[in-house]
């Protein structure tokens, strides 16, 4: 018990305050006792409270009424509610709306503590994990990016650059290492703040749709354009355009999207005008740049215009020492969100997470740690609640006892495609297109696959 905890008690009827205000100092508490509702919000303006217990029933201002004002200025402050014999639907109520629980009156003076305690628990396993996180914020994280690792910190220092400036901004790096949150930190660094920040992924609509939803068109410029439409360049107008995936473009496109950063004019489909925009290009790529310049599948003009500022974000393998400040960065996130209390990680978990190869970088870190939360009863995430790949010891040879050589061939198979499918999976973030174009099979292939191996999908396919 931390007798520093600090109780707002609030009840009109001046007996039930007394008692319950006794009740509570008497086990060491300190308690702050309102008889008038209405007197609520100067008092949360003043003073901030570890827990507060409110009476169902009042005159002037309920009890369901004090709740819906304390979550909006205190949603982290847990609220009991008292209530009479009659009322306990309401109280239900209330419960829906947040409360962390109810008391039937007349009640005992020894379940009054208990249900107490147990609220300053929650009070204050709350506030350790904010605390956490914002040690680890402080220490660790810069916007949204999270590491302490060399080439991380040096990232960070180029953003700062890169906001200062209006040069356009190249990205590189493999799938899942957060170039998309590295385009949007500068952009919330640079002078554009306010203006729109306008993503768009290359390789996610076909060549006619692409360059409609780029340019705009007018009405009847072609069949299906059945009124006029204004494309992503110019919402972004003033802002940042972020052309994810940017190696995808056909080279026509490359050519027309150098005209418009060329000339900060562009025309829509079936126009006559020229419109002015004044953008600011972050584009990102998981390709090997040069290796498409030189195949002749990358515009060098276009490149150049487009890659003034470089940025490349190291795959997470090249850098294990972030492993462990993102999975105690996404450890309370998702704890929180399972309604777990979950405070850490045993110590071989880490020697696991630190020798895997990441294919498939933070966000695959991300996914991980969500399932093992998601597999966890106790208060730390245990080797078994990760997935297999971290958990099979010797996998070449688990399968070799009282196995004929053909069964051992077929396990081995078996064994490998799952491997490559889970690597598929996380490079293309669960994406089933992009896994059957890599592998060289039909979707349905890969919906088998799924199935016979019993893989989450749902792992992928969380944010």
């Amino acid at each position: 018990m931390n007798t520093n905890n600090k109780i707002l008690v609030i009840d009109d009827e001046a007996e039930m305050l007394h008692s319950s205000s006794k009740v509570l100092k008497m086990s060491g508490y300190t308690t702050y006792p309102l008889q008038d509702s209405t007197q609520i919000e100067k008092v949360l303006r003043t003073e901030t409270f570890d827990l507060i217990l409110c009476d169902l029933l009042m005159p002037k201002m309920d009890g369901y009424q004090i709740l819906t004002f304390v979550k909006k200025m205190h949603p982290e402050t847990p609220v009991i509610i008292f209530t009479a014999y009659g009322t306990i639907d309401r109280a239900v109520e209330c419960m829906k709306a947040g409360a962390f629980d109810f008391i039937e009156k007349p009640y005992e003076a020894e379940h009054l503590k208990v249900v107490v305690e147990r609220a300053l628990q929650y009070s204050n396993l709350y506030k350790e994990r904010n605390n956490l996180i914002k040690q680890l914020e402080e220490k660790y994280k810069f916007d949204n990016i999270i590491g302490k690792s060399k080439a991380i910190r040096s990232i960070f220092e180029v953003i700062k650059s890169a906001a200062q400036s209006d040069a356009n901004v190249f990205i590189t790096g493999e799938s899942g290492t957060g170039k998309e949150l590295i385009a949007r930190s500068i952009h919330a660094r640079s002078k554009s703040q306010t203006k729109p920040f306008v993503p768009i992924n290359c390789g996610a609509f076909p060549e006619t749709l692409f360059e409609s939803e780029i340019f705009g068109h007018e009405k009847g410029s072609f069949t299906g354009a059945s009124e006029k439409k204004i494309g992503l360049l110019e919402f972004a107008n003033t802002g940042t355009f972020f052309l994810d995936e940017v190696c995808e473009l056909p080279l026509n496109l490359q050519t027309k999207l150098l005209r418009v950063i060329q000339d900060k004019k562009l025309r829509r489909i079936g126009g006559h005008d020229l419109i002015s925009v004044d953008v600011r290009f972050i584009s990102a790529t998981n390709k090997d740049a040069k290796e498409l310049l030189s195949q002749k599948k990358l515009r060098e003009d276009f490149y150049y215009r487009l890659n003034v500022i470089n940025i490349h974000i190291p795959p997470l393998r090249e850098r294990i020492e972030d492993v462990r400040v993102l999975a105690e960065y996404f450890l309370p996130i998702y704890a929180e969100k399972a309604g777990k209390n979950i405070t850490g990680f045993s110590a071989d978990v880490f020697d696991a997470l630190q020798k895997y190869k990441w294919p498939g970088n933070v966000r695959e870190l991300e996914n991980v740690i969500e399932r093992a939360v998601a597999f966890t009863d106790g208060n730390e995430i245990k080797l078994s609640n990760l997935p297999e790949q971290f958990n099979s010891k010797e996998k070449v040879f688990y399968f070799f006892n009282d196995s004929s050589l053909k069964q051992v061939r077929q396990q081995a198979i078996e064994e490998s495609e799952k491997q490559y499918l889970h690597f598929l999976l996380n490079k293309h973030n669960g994406n089933i297109t992009k896994v059957a174009d890599e592998a060289g099979v039909t979707t349905r292939n890969v919906y088998r696959l799924i199935s016979q191996y019993h893989i989450d999908l749902s792992l992928w396919r969380s944010e």
